[in-house]
């Protein structure tokens, strides 16, 4: 669901931009009373492989021109809370536009928003409304599958909003909200799969990762379940992203491009010029462009090891650049404390 930057205006993007660094701004204030010292490392082990596991785009069933890939959002918060969740997936969204070219420069700030901040706190929300308290487990993962509905749902409904505002779209925005709804409904379902899949993982081995819920019949250390997460990371990282499919993924599959649909046409128009100069800007600063090698194109792909590599490596500055941050809060916390 990475915005490209043909979907906005200038205005919008400074818009968003601005909003999105002063909602980081007050976030990382928040979220400075909630990290105590032994967050620093989780929160930098679950950022890397939430970056690994969006790489990994999934066919999604009964739309078989359409992908999507997980977004993470409500797992952030059921383990971090959603603070730090957002602070997290921010992360992710920057090193995924600056290194890798996924979502518009211009875009960087709708991205923010859309993927990091709205989708965690909307999708705790409703996680929070059904599951009260984790002891319940039916409840537990309820809520943490409707969360994930909710939080694929409200970055969608915000794209349709901030594409409207552009004045970008062909067709009439109740149109494309319908369609992104619809396709992301479907994406917000495999997410919760995947999501009650890894809070299952983690409530089995080490229950006091998750919020509000105790040690007691805890199978692993913290630090072995931290390794089991890590080594996901490079398996999915380095291997599942190699099984990712070429379809497009629900946002673009919504307005630009329908391999199921030959004749389908774009449904959104940008004619500023100043917005494809800064995807040619973009495409020269970004150091692995679309995951791959710079010099990869269509008639000479990369081979798959440039994947695998892009895979290991952004997973490793993403939990760099978290845990770089959690520490700086954290010393912003001493210096305030003297």
């Amino acid at each position: 669901m990475h915005m490209a930057n043909e979907l906005i205006s200038l205005p919008v993007a400074a818009g968003t931009i601005a909003a999105a660094a002063g909602g980081l701004g007050w976030l990382c204030r928040k979220a400075r009373s909630q990290l105590l010292s032994e967050k620093a490392a989780l929160m930098g082990i679950l950022g890397a492989f939430v970056f690994a596991a969006q790489m990994v785009n999934f066919q999604l069933p009964l739309m078989p021109g359409t992908s999507g890939h997980l977004i993470g959002a409500v797992f952030l918060s059921v383990v971090l809370g959603p603070a730090l969740a957002a602070v997290v997936l921010s992360s992710v969204v920057i090193v995924q536009c600056l290194l890798f070219q996924d979502g518009g420069l211009l875009a960087i700030g709708c991205n923010i928003i859309n993927i990091a901040i709205a989708p965690s706190f909307v999708g705790f929300a409703v996680y929070r409304l059904i599951a009260a308290k984790p002891d319940n487990k039916i409840r537990f993962y309820a809520g943490a599958t409707a969360g994930s509905i909710a939080s694929a749902l409200a970055g969608s409904a915000i794209v349709v909003i901030e594409a409207k505002v552009s004045g970008v779209l062909l067709i009439p925005a109740g149109v494309f909200l319908t369609t992104m709804a619809g396709v992301h409904l479907i994406v917000g379902v495999m997410e919760g799969i995947i999501t009650i899949a890894v809070l299952g993982y983690l409530r089995s081995v080490r229950p006091d990762l998750i919020e509000g819920l105790s040690a007691n019949g805890a199978i692993f250390s913290r630090r072995t379940a931290l390794a089991g997460i890590a080594a996901l990371t490079v398996i999915t990282g380095m291997g599942l992203s190699l099984l990712a499919s070429d379809k497009p993924d629900g946002l673009e599959w919504s307005y630009a491009q329908r391999p199921d649909q030959p004749g389908f046409k774009p449904v959104v128009e940008n004619p500023d010029s100043r917005i494809h100069k800064a995807d040619e800007i973009h495409s020269k600063i970004a150091l692995m462009p679309d995951y791959s090698v710079r010099t990869a194109s269509d008639e000479h792909p990369a081979s798959a090891g440039w994947t695998s590599l892009a895979g290991v490596a952004g997973s490793m500055v993403c939990m760099g650049l978290i845990w770089l941050s959690a520490r700086l809060l954290r010393h912003s916390i001493k210096e305030a404390e003297h």
